[in-house]
This record gives C-alpha cells, sequence and structure tokens, in this order.
C-alpha cells in the first residue's frame, strides 16, 4: 500500500510506516519506524501513505489522544504545556477584578487538569536571541494564555486572562510585546446564542484591547463594540508614521485593525458593510502600559471597508475569513491580504490610510485592489483574462467545485522574504550560482521569488481534502499559480455492502478531520500547516522555480501561468500530529484530555493553528491537549540547539 514521497538523503532517515485503525469514517494513526538504506547504502527516507479513511466500524475512539499517534522520524517533541495555570480549570470569581488576568504556578505544567478549548496561537519577541523576551499567546474560547518560550525545550505559562465573556477565537500582538487584541465573535451555536434585537450590542461582538506590558498580570485598558457580528479573525497594525493622521497627533502612534467579518452582508442603519473592515482607535496613543485603569468602552471609527467586485468574483460564495497585513519584501508596500472564499485572494495596499474615514469602504481601500488570483479568469481581457496569467484556466464550474479541492480559500500566508534554490534573502553569501547577488541582479535576479501560500477550509468533502496553492507575488500585481500541494497519497472506501474500494485521494467524510487550516512559513522553502486531524505538515516550496517546465524553456513570469507547461514542485518534508507527551505514560488520563463542548469538533487530536519560531521550532496549538513546541531536523540551527528535556519513546 505505500508510495514513495520524498527521498532527502542528508536530513531524513528512516521509514514511517502508518497502519490504520478505523472507525465511524475516521482514521486513527500509529507508526514504526526502521532504517532504510538504498543500494548506494546513503540513508533515505520513505513515506507509506500517513493518512486514510476507511468507513464502517472500527476499534478506536476518538476521546483518546494515545489512538493517534502519527509522525515521521525527523520530527521531535521538545516540550508540551497542557495550559493549566493554577491548577484549577477555572478561576474564582472575582467580580471587582474580573478585568485583571491571574499569574500561574510553574508546579501545575503537566501535573493538573487540561482546560482545553485552545484555538489561534501567535509569537511575537526578539528573535533569534530573545534578549527582552519571546512569548507566544493563546486563544482559548474565554481566555488566553502568556507563555515564555525564549527556552523552547523549558516554555513557562506566565499568566492566563479570563474573559467576561467567551468565544475567543482569534489573537493578535503588537510588535512592541505590550498589546493584545482579543475577539468576541457572535456565532450560530446552541453554547454562544446569537442576540437579536436590542441584544445585538450584548458584548458578543467586542473588541477588547489587553496590557500585555506586565506578562504576569495582563489587564484590559480597552473595549470596543463591534456590531454586528464581530470578528472571526483580525490582523492589526500600529502606524507610527502616518502622514495622514490628525494635526494633534502627528507624534503618535496609531492602531488599525483589519478584521474579516463573518456576517458582511448584514444591514445596518440601511447600509450593508463590506467583509473586510478596518478600524482606528484614535486615542490608542493615550493608554500607556501600566497606567489607566479598565475602561468599558472608547472611541473607534471604521476608517475604511473592501469587499470583492462581483464582476470579478465567477460566482460562488464571498467571505472574508482571514487577513494578514505583510511588508512586501520588493515593493516595500503594506499590503492586505484577503482569503475569500470562492473570490480567492485579494491583495489590498493599505500603507497610507486616508485622513477623512471611509466608513463604507466606498474608495479605500476599495479602490486600492493591486492584485487577486483564483482558479477562473475574473476579467474579459488582461491578466485575469482568459488568455491571461493570473487564473489557472478553469471555468467558474470548475473553480468553485468542492470536489475538486478548488474554491473555499480560507487561509493565507504570504512569505516574509524573497526565496531563491531554497535559500532565503537573509541567509550568509555566498549563495548558490543562480542566485547571483540578489534580487536586483541583472542575470540571475529573476531567480528571487515572492511566494504567498493559499489553502481551503472543508467541513465536509467526499472527494478531496483540497489543494494548498503557491502564487508567486514576487509582482504583487501580476500573481500567478506555480505549484499545487495535497496531503499525499490515496485511501480507501467501504460501500454500504461492505466492498472496499481505493480512493485516488484522501478525502474528508466530516468534521473538518483532515481540512487545511492555518500554516506559517519558515526560512528557505519551508511551509508549516496544521491540518486538523491529520497533524502539522513541513512543505518545501524552495526548489519550485527551478522545477517548473516553461513553454518556450525558460522563465517568463510576464506572462504567468500561461507560460508554464508543467507546474512546479512542492516536496512533502514531514509531518507531526499531536498526541501528548511522550514522557508521561497515560497524558489522556494523567492530564485529563477532554473533548470539552465540542464546540470547534468531536475529536481529538484537533490541530488548529501553529507558528514558525526562527529559531528553528514549531509552536502548535491542539484545541485539547495544549500547547506543543516540535522541530523539523532540517530547520536545525547550530546556534539555537534546545534538546528535549524529557526521554521520547521509540
Amino acid at each position: 500500500m505505500g508510495f514513495q514521497v520524498d527521498v532527502n538523503q542528508e536530513k531524513l532517515l528512516s521509514i514511517a510506516i502508518v497502519v490504520l485503525l478505523a472507525i465511524s469514517g475516521i482514521a486513527s494513526f500509529v507508526y514504526y519506524r526502521e532504517n532504510y538504506y538504498d543500494d548506494s547504502n546513503s540513508k533515505m527516507n520513505v513515506w507509506v501513505d500517513p493518512v486514510t479513511e476507511i468507513t464502517g466500524p472500527g476499534n478506536h475512539s476518538h476521546d483518546n489522544m494515545s489512538e493517534h499517534f502519527l509522525m515521521t522520524n525527523n520530527m521531535t517533541l521538545i516540550d508540551y504545556h497542557n495550559l493549566n495555570c493554577d491548577g484549577q480549570l477555572e478561576p474564582e470569581t472575582d467580580p471587582e477584578n474580573g478585568w485583571i488576568g491571574r499569574p500561574c504556578n510553574s508546579n501545575f505544567k503537566n501535573t493538573a487538569p487540561t482546560p482545553g478549548d485552545n484555538s489561534e496561537v501567535i509569537i511575537e519577541g526578539d528573535f533569534p536571541d530573545c534578549v527582552e523576551g519571546c512569548y507566544a499567546y493563546v486563544a482559548a474560547y474565554n481566555q488566553f494564555h502568556i507563555l515564555d518560550i525564549r527556552e523552547p525545550n523549558n516554555i513557562q505559562l506566565m499568566s492566563t486572562y479570563y474573559a467576561d465573556i467567551a468565544r475567543i477565537i482569534d489573537i493578535k500582538v503588537t510588535q512592541d510585546n505590550n498589546w493584545v487584541l482579543i475577539n468576541h465573535e457572535l456565532t450560530n451555536n446552541e453554547l454562544d446564542p446569537i442576540p437579536t434585537g436590542s441584544e445585538l450590542n450584548s458584548g458578543m461582538n467586542r473588541l477588547d484591547l489587553i496590557d500585555v506590558s506586565d506578562k504576569n498580570y495582563p489587564v484590559k485598558r480597552a473595549e470596543w463594540n463591534n456590531p454586528p457580528a464581530g470578528f472571526h479573525n483580525q490582523d492589526v497594525h500600529v502606524y507610527c508614521d502616518w502622514d495622514n493622521a490628525p494635526p494633534t497627533q502627528q507624534d503618535e502612534c496609531h492602531v488599525f485593525l483589519f478584521g474579516a467579518d463573518p456576517y458582511p452582508e448584514i444591514i445596518a442603519g440601511g447600509v450593508g458593510y463590506k467583509g473586510t473592515q478596518i478600524f482606528w482607535a484614535p486615542d490608542f496613543g493615550s493608554i500607556s502600559p501600566l497606567e489607566g485603569e479598565n475602561e468599558s468602552s472608547r472611541p473607534i471609527e471604521r476608517h475604511g471597508g473592501y469587499t470583492p467586485d462581483p464582476a470579478t468574483t465567477c460566482g460562488g460564495t464571498v467571505f472574508n475569513h482571514d487577513n494578514v497585513i505583510h511588508r512586501h519584501p520588493i515593493t516595500g508596500q503594506l499590503l492586505l491580504y484577503a482569503a475569500y472564499w470562492d473570490a480567492g485572494l485579494r491583495i489590498l495596499d493599505v500603507s497610507s490610510p486616508p485622513a477623512v474615514p471611509d466608513p463604507l469602504g466606498l474608495s479605500w481601500p476599495q479602490n486600492n485592489e493591486v492584485g487577486r488570483w483564483m482558479g477562473c479568469s475574473s476579467a474579459n481581457d488582461g491578466w485575469y483574462g482568459p488568455d491571461g496569467g493570473g487564473h489557472a484556466g478553469m471555468s467558474a464550474e470548475e473553480w468553485t467545485s468542492p470536489p475538486d479541492g478548488n474554491g473555499n480559500i480560507h487561509y493565507v500566508i504570504p512569505y516574509d522574504h524573497l526565496v531563491c534554490e531554497g535559500i532565503y534573502a537573509g541567509t550568509p553569501e555566498p549563495w548558490p550560482a543562480k542566485c547571483g547577488t540578489g534580487y536586483e541582479d541583472p542575470n540571475y535576479g529573476l531567480n528571487w521569488r515572492h511566494y504567498t501560500l493559499i489553502a481551503p477550509e472543508y467541513g465536509s468533502n467526499a472527494n478531496h481534502t483540497g489543494w494548498v496553492w503557491t502564487i508567486d507575488t514576487t509582482d504583487p500585481a501580476q500573481p500567478f499559480l506555480v505549484s499545487k500541494w495535497r496531503l499525499p497519497g490515496t485511501s480507501t472506501k467501504v460501500d454500504e455492502n461492505g466492498n472496499v474500494t481505493t480512493h485516488p485521494q484522501h478525502y474528508i467524510p466530516g468534521g473538518y478531520i483532515f481540512s487545511p487550516h492555518n500554516g506559517d512559513t519558515g526560512l528557505g522553502g519551508n511551509v508549516y500547516w496544521a491540518h486538523y486531524h491529520a497533524g502539522a505538515w513541513v512543505t518545501d516550496h524552495g526548489g519550485i522555480w527551478g522545477s517548473i517546465e516553461w513553454e518556450n524553456g525558460v522563465p517568463e513570469p510576464e506572462r504567468g501561468w500561461q507560460a508554464i507547461t508543467t507546474l512546479g514542485t512542492t516536496h512533502s518534508r514531514a509531518y507531526y500530529l499531536a498526541h501528548g507527551p511522550d514522557w508521561i505514560d497515560e497524558p489522556a488520563t494523567e492530564l485529563a484530555y477532554d473533548l470539552a463542548d465540542c464546540w470547534a469538533s468531536c475529536m481529538i487530536p484537533f490541530n488548529w493553528g501553529l507558528q514558525y519560531d526562527p529559531r528553528g521550532y514549531i509552536i502548535i496549538s491542539e484545541m485539547v491537549s495544549g500547547l506543543y513546541v516540535i522541530q523539523y531536523d532540517g530547520d536545525k540551527q547550530a546556534d539555537y540547539l534546545f534538546p528535549p528535556l524529557y526521554d521520547q519513546q521509540t
């Protein structure tokens, strides 16, 4: 049943063979390892299909982490924290100081019951040396956690902030590590029923600004209502050189929030708001860390908005799910990368907010669309027309077809850097000859590329897990497809008569089981994705440009996709399924893992988000069990080796 994915003779070792234990249409994983050598006696890595679905009765339980053990031999668990702060699952009620977080006791690390309900994780600090500090912030439904990660093999929970209302899905932190922004999102959930009428401003659509300058005592300094729904995801940017700022605030820094509204077409005051909403907190600069008291409300104004022009969407669902702020390494533009479901990837220039607010988003950044990408042609001519290079030659029906793994673009991650032959622009020279002196090299600058990764999300899909698309955004005004990747391998199905058939690719029987979710880029060409129940995957995109087959034998990015006869190759390098700490015999029992309230999924593990630590580590947020630090062998850096402090099972 096997197939070979990749061979990396220098970095990868052994066979990882995955055996299925099946139940109710969803898979579990076990593995064993053995050394493998080819005829030349060089070390190789051969992967046998790690993900297979079999319908019908089985013999394992999805509330047992130990029955979902999946990893390749080039991944190591460095540390783990079950995110218990003080031995309790919830803090004692303190109505007078409910807006102040509580410090945590290190004695309860991996000894007390596990609170669970974890979602997004974000890291910030002065990497790689962490002199000022490096921290991870984990959203956890009705609380968030702050962890000290300066020693990846000895992460410490510093404090937990318990919010007075729930549904914290996303979390963002300013670059100075002083401010955390959390959202409270209305949901169609029995636990958090959507308010109606006069209850619309009940707080379930709130934004909270938390002072985290003292990591042991996070304090809420401000809150803003964001009717009608709040945000599902957001990003934040602090402008300290805003030329259009009011004259009295020219010397201040200004916080702008770029929110993905889950209900973009709700009518408020007779006006339909845009899917991407941008807010400015005018007096943010007057809030000082460690000073002041909690304030229930502060002014916030809607400064702009955006939604794709319907004429450019090819039909299908137009839904802004995720937003990412990023400064382009070539153009210098501050860009908003928005994942817009069937309307694909949208790239907007938000470098200079206007002096006069545009709350309906009639012009800003509506008129600042720099580029877009979707599989179908989205114009009658030009780059996005049928003969242009800014799509993949699909019909509208093909692009919006979930069974084919298309559309449903949920997440977007732009590279922080340029990549060439598997190295990045910050790599010490000498560079390979094909990379010349950098992207401005007159002969070899073409080989320095900027990529943006987009991926779908499916709650169910009878045919596919969905593609991870690598989009060349070296010129953000002319993005084009250069590579495609999906979970490798085939799968099996059992029909109502018990007949087993081979399926050409993995599919999602239900519950988001193998869907890609959130990701991050590393150094060089590595990309890291959380695939919910299929674990965290490392893929290598660094050699894509050199593996493309061009129609005329030479790269022609000015023609885009139309000039490509064979897309470049994305390599699978490693995978890891969070399963609890290896050094605890029965972590599920000892740490009291619980499916909690099943607000996202009734299966564990459920890998929600991850972040790449530039010292060579991957930080994973698993919904039920907590936070993991793992390392891919290919990411090891001699100056930042933090070996695991616990014996690993072999």
